[in-house]
Order: C-alpha cells, then structure tokens, then sequence
C-alpha cells in the first residue's frame, strides 16, 4: 500500500471520528438544556446541537487536510506540535456525571435558584475544560543556562525562562515535570532535570509545555524544541578497559625507536645511531672523539599512542565500543601518557591528541560509525605506538 492511499484512509478516519463526536456533543446540548431548564428551551438545545455539530465537521476537514511534512525534532523524536488534551477521560467523564446528576436534581426539585447554580455549574465546568487550551497554545519557554559537558546516564539540569504558569516536562532527553510557578503574568525562571540515555551532541531539546488555567480541570499541552544556548556533548560511561600495546606495530622486532632530539632537558652525549637527526649531533663532541656523538635528552615526550577508534553503524553496539575507548583512553592518561585520537566525524576522519578526559569525552561525543565497515571487524579500537606527525618508525630495510 502506498504511502498516499495510507494518508487518504487515516484522513477519512479522522473525519469520521470528528463527525462522530459532533453529532455526539449536538444530542448531549439537547439533552443537557432540556434537563437544566426545562421543556420550554428545547429550541436553545437544539441550537446549541447545531453548533456543535458545525464545530465538529470543520475540526474534521481541518484533519483531513494532509499538512506540510515537518522534520522530526531532537533526537529523532516526533513532536506533538499542536495542542492535545493529557489524561482528559477521567475530567470529561466526571463533569459529564456531575451534570447529569445536577440536572436530576434540578428536575425532581424545580427550583429556580437550582437550576440558576446548576447552569453556573456547567459554565464552569465547560471554561474549567476548555479555557487552558488558550494558555497551552501561546505558552513558550527560553532555555538561558546549560552545561557544556554531560555523561550519558547521568541526570544535568537546565534553567527554562517561561512566559507564564505551566508545567514543563522534558521528553527529549525525559526528566520528571517541573512546575514555573509565580506571579499570574510574567516570566518566571524554572529547572528541569534531563538524562541522557547515550552520547551525542545536543543542540536543543523537546519539552511538553501544559497549562490547566484557570480551574485545574483538565491539562491541555504541546511539544516544543527549545535550542540550547550553547551545544551540550555528552560522553559515553566508563566501561571495561581494554589492552592497549606499547610497542611499535612491527612483529618482526627489528625496527629502531626513533630517538627525538627537540624535547627534554639535556643529559649528555652518547654515540650517534640509525635515526637521529642531524641537529642532534654535538660537534665539539664529535670532533674531540673522532665519530659522530648527539645529544641525548631526558626523556622522550613526543611519542604519544595512537588510538584508532572504528565505531560499528548499530547504535547499541557503538555505544558499547565507545565505552571501552573511554575507559582504556582514560586510564593511559591517568598514567600520564600523551594520547592522539583517531575518530570519524561528520566532517570527515580526525587525529588530534586528547589532554585530559573532558576533550577525550567530547571528541567520542562528536564520533560516528565509519562510512565504510573494516575488514577486521563491525568496530574495534587500534591503537599503536606512532611519533606525533602520524608516521611509523622506518624499518631496517626501508633505511637501507
């Protein structure tokens, strides 16, 4: 079936449903006005009828009219733009139940005074009902703090500037509602809480803003995106670390270290070998022995690894893999050992050393799966021991 004859039917659905509910609204104003006040204003039900019957018919050709495809909000998540009844079964019916009730009594009774406290009753009821659609509908939130860095898992807070009283509940990433409660008009500051369930970058968010003004009745709501001030990157959690070599990618063991020559403090000198520069060699010491001697320095510091992250394109099992870089990256620079990333962007592929866990989050934040699979595997971490310009130390017979 295709996607258009898929539309048609849920459009003539939702025609017949609004129809359905406005002939049912029409026979209950009948009803209803017939019981409060009596025989004599069956003709103010059946107008009453009328225009709910019309109210019902414009509501369904304003469904049955496909609108634009809009795109989907954070996350992928779909949002509930317009404005919808929350739990409205159990108001309705109980304000129904009390008017039916109410107009017993008014009958058996037929008291003025009674029926005049049972029509403020239903309007009541019916602006109790009706009424927060208006607040719910010009509702609006302004999200003015938010942290720069999050854990997946692990709930943060956002402070939302609101143009009035309402409830606001996060559905993407969910959090538990929060009131913004104050003055009747004005803006008020409120915080919501969120957790994100996995790592990614986030630029805004979806919050269900509900307003049940003035009686409390009945929750009218809608779904927002509300853009952050600044983008939040959250970092996958710590999972179990995995090993990491030490030594170059050379499984025949006959590739010499290159010693580097522009870092460190001095030490002294010591007999030139294959792969030292040539600003390295001490020449009053050079001529004094009779062979070339270089300067030989304390440690070597520009010799970071090089962690090649491969994410795998399922979602959960990138989520997983991401983990295990997080932890195993984390422990080397704990212990002080400069750390280059390799990861894939949106822009494209990026290798760039990582200083401290909060870089190493955001760098894994930002990392998706590979355009294309490895030929080891769906994902993997390689990492090697490479200098800081990306090149492997030379062999023996590529200096011959």
């Amino acid at each position: 079936m295709s996607r258009t004859s898929t539309g048609r039917r849920r459009a003539g659905w939702r025609t017949a449903n609004a129809t359905l509910v406005g002939l049912v609204a029409g026979v209950c104003g009948v009803v209803l006005t017939r019981a409060v006040f009596g025989p004599g204003v069956v003709l103010a039900g059946a107008l009453i009828g009328v225009v709910a019957v019309v109210a019902g018919a414009s509501l369904s050709l304003r469904l049955s009219v496909p609108g634009p495809r809009r795109p989907p909000g954070p996350g992928g998540h779909r949002l509930r733009r317009h404005v919808h009844p929350v739990a409205w079964l159990a108001p309705v019916s109980g304000s129904i139940v009390a008017m039916l009730a109410w107009a017993a009594v008014a009958h058996s009774s037929g008291a003025g005074w009674v029926q005049a406290v049972g029509a403020l009753l239903a309007a009541v009821l019916l602006t109790g009902i009706v009424g927060p659609l208006v607040p719910a509908r010009r509702a609006t939130v302004v999200c003015t703090a938010s942290p720069a860095d999050a854990v997946s898992g692990k709930p943060l807070e956002l402070t939302l500037m609101a143009n009035g009283p309402l409830r606001a509940t996060p559905r993407f990433p969910v959090g538990p509602a929060a009131r913004a409660e104050g003055p009747t008009h004005g803006p008020r500051s409120v915080t919501v809480t969120v957790t994100p369930a996995r790592r990614g970058v986030l630029r805004s968010v979806a919050v269900e803003l509900a307003s049940c003004a003035p009686f409390g009745i009945l929750w009218w709501a809608r779904e927002v995106e509300v853009p952050l001030p600044r983008p939040l990157h959250v970092a996958p959690r710590y999972g179990d670390p995995g090993p990491v070599p030490t030594r170059p990618d050379d499984p025949a063991g006959d590739a010499a270290r290159r010693v580097p020559s522009g870092v460190g403090d001095p030490r002294g000198v010591r007999p030139y070998r294959a792969g030292d520069t040539r600003r390295s060699i001490h020449w009053p010491a050079t001529s004094h022995v009779g062979s070339l001697m270089v300067r030989e320095k304390e440690r070597q510091t520009d010799d970071p690894i090089v962690v090649e992250v491969v994410l795998p394109p399922d979602p959960l099992e990138a989520e997983q893999e991401s983990e295990r870089v997080m932890a195993t990256v984390s422990r080397e620079l704990g212990r002080g050992r400069p750390v280059a990333l390799a990861t894939f962007e949106a822009e494209g592929r990026t290798v760039r050393l990582v200083h401290d866990r909060i870089e190493l989050g955001r760098r894994l934040a930002r990392a998706v799966p590979a355009p294309t699979a490895p030929a080891t595997g769906p994902g993997n971490v390689r990492p090697s021991h490479r200098s800081h310009t990306g090149r492997r130390a030379p062999r023996r017979e590529d200096r011959r």
